[in-house]
């Protein structure tokens, strides 16, 4: 019981103080000024991802087509005929 007394006596204490008057405002909206001016540029990396996501298209285009003529059957059976000129 003596830690409770103890605690309270500390807590009517601590009520008596009086809290420091401090304005930190002004610094405050200062930052947040600065931070509002400073305006980062992201077209390099648009640009970047456009042009990322052409090339990734070409290539999804060109292996499309890959895969079809590998997995086509009739491939390997024409396979002999492709070395022969028609002429």
């Amino acid at each position: 019981m003596d830690a409770i007394k103890i605690i309270e006596k500390l807590a009517k204490t601590a009520q008596k103080e009086k809290v420091p008057q401090i304005d930190v405002s002004k610094a405050v909206m200062h930052e947040i000024g600065i931070l509002q001016r400073e305006s980062v540029s992201f077209l390099p990396f648009e640009w970047f991802a456009g042009i990322s996501a052409v090339a990734a298209s070409i290539m999804m285009f060109l292996s499309f087509y890959a895969w079809r003529y590998m997995t086509d059957p009739l491939v390997q059976l024409f396979a002999p005929f492709q070395e022969i000129l028609p002429w």
